[in-house]
């Protein structure tokens, strides 16, 4: 069966189904909106909606079962049909959806250029722990990035005119002598075309910037409080950034329980074995159900230290901590991870 036949009978069944698709729909097909913003849009109003989107799943599912050609193992992340180009595993495409509508970019997965229009998802350097003082911060670093980036601009553009870069392409014989062949190479090189802060396939280096004052944050109003905690919180990158703080409140609390610290950062091949460990998470049903005053991150830090020294009972000793964030945002459920790893524990009076 001819799939643009079957995009285009899904389409106007969901425009006829689904008033509050349509919009989006015609817009897209008029070209008012480009592919990613109508994709961003209809999951926005998808996400706000639980039952609209279930019968919006269980009408794609239906709409596009003639181009399963056959079962498909969602194991992989990528498959291979009969019939057609392999394509990424539907799971896996959903979780970059997801994690996009939130996040607007995921530098580390990307190939290519940072998308036109999108702020760059950097995390910031700092042990701040009020969840709009974070909020804030992560928006003046995301426009500093992206500053440099523009003013890097006009030397990504002459390095693709590059006579020499020309040559060279024509040397290898891989790619056609175009200017989209020029592109196509040298974004394969994220050392000439990105700055040092945000560069393709890495994940950004958290970037130092001013705590906001005391007084700029009195003279928010009430939204825009609740939309800074939102961004601290439902972003990727915001919840790296609390990763810090949140470190630094637990082992305060471990060593007034009586253990010796020793904070660094998470190592997932890590040879000394898990002591105790705990996560804390909360739901993200979007902005609207922010609390702006709600101090997310003394309560995770304050959770993560009493559950882990409730699973340590009378043992003490030298322990090593690491927190991590949770981004499950494909369940609606975030926050943070602590362990502690064995270093010297025993029990009071020596005995191991």
């Amino acid at each position: 069966m001819d799939p643009n036949l079957i995009f285009k009978q899904f389409a106007e069944e969901v425009a006829a189904e689904f008033p509050e698709l349509a919009e989006v729909l015609r817009l897209a097909k008029t070209g008012e909106m480009t592919e990613e913003e109508a994709l961003r849009g209809l999951s926005e109003i998808v996400m706000g909606d639980p039952e609209l989107g279930r019968r919006f799943q269980q009408k794609a599912l239906a709409a596009l079962a003639p181009l399963q050609d056959e079962p498909l193992d969602h194991g992989g992340l990528v498959l291979h049909g009969q019939t057609g180009l392999p394509r990424l595993n539907p799971l896996v495409e959903a979780a970059l959806i997801e994690r996009a509508q939130f996040d607007d970019d995921i530098p580390e997965l990307r190939t290519g250029g940072k998308p036109e229009g999108v702020l760059p998802a950097v995390s910031v350097d700092t042990d701040v722990r009020n969840p709009v003082a974070l909020g804030r911060m992560l928006n003046t670093a995301a426009h500093e990035v992206q500053s440099k980036i523009n003013a890097a601009e006009p030397a990504r553009q002459k390095l693709l005119t590059d006579a020499a870069l020309f040559d060279q392409i024509e040397a290898t014989g891989t790619a056609l002598a175009t200017q989209g062949a020029r592109d196509l190479v040298l974004d394969g090189k994220s050392d000439l075309v990105d700055v040092p802060e945000y560069r393709r396939g890495q994940v950004p280096v958290p970037v130092k910037v001013t705590q906001p004052s005391g007084s700029m944050l009195l003279s928010l109003t009430a939204e825009e409080r609740k939309q800074s905690a939102w961004k601290f919180l439902s972003t990727t990158q915001g919840r790296r950034s609390a990763v810090k703080g949140i470190l630094e409140l637990v082992e305060v609390r471990l060593k007034g329980a009586g253990f010796q610290v020793h904070p660094r950062a998470h190592e997932p091949a890590a040879p000394e074995p898990v002591l105790a460990a705990h996560e804390w998470t909360v739901g993200i049903d979007g902005p609207g159900a922010m609390q702006s005053s709600f101090n997310l991150i003394d309560i995770a830090a304050a959770s993560i230290a009493k559950a882990m020294t409730t699973q340590m009972g009378e043992r003490r000793g030298e322990v090593i901590l690491e927190v991590v964030p949770i981004n499950t945002v494909d369940i609606r459920s975030v926050g943070w991870a602590g362990r502690l790893l064995g270093r010297d524990v025993a029990l009071p009076g020596g005995t191991p």
